[in-house]
């Protein structure tokens, strides 16, 4: 059996790309991974595209950037 793995996936203000990244992976042939999705304090519709997808949503409601997100 493949490892888990854990995708993370910081976002900010990508309503125009977070559909497609988060398709991308979810069509992976790798199938034994969690998606932790972390919206780093997002004012557009982002997030509400991303609780489309079975993904471990974080949700901050303060832009710190990527890094912090990441973290």
């Amino acid at each position: 059996m493949s490892p888990l793995i854990s995708i993370v996936i910081p976002f900010y203000n990508s309503q125009d790309s977070i559909n497609d990244c988060l398709n991308a992976v979810f069509k992976s042939s790798y199938k034994n991974f969690e998606v932790i999705a972390v919206s780093d304090g997002s004012k557009d519709e982002s997030l509400k595209i991303a609780k489309k997808f079975p993904c471990k949503l974080i949700k901050s409601k303060k832009n710190y950037g990527s890094g912090h997100a990441r973290n």
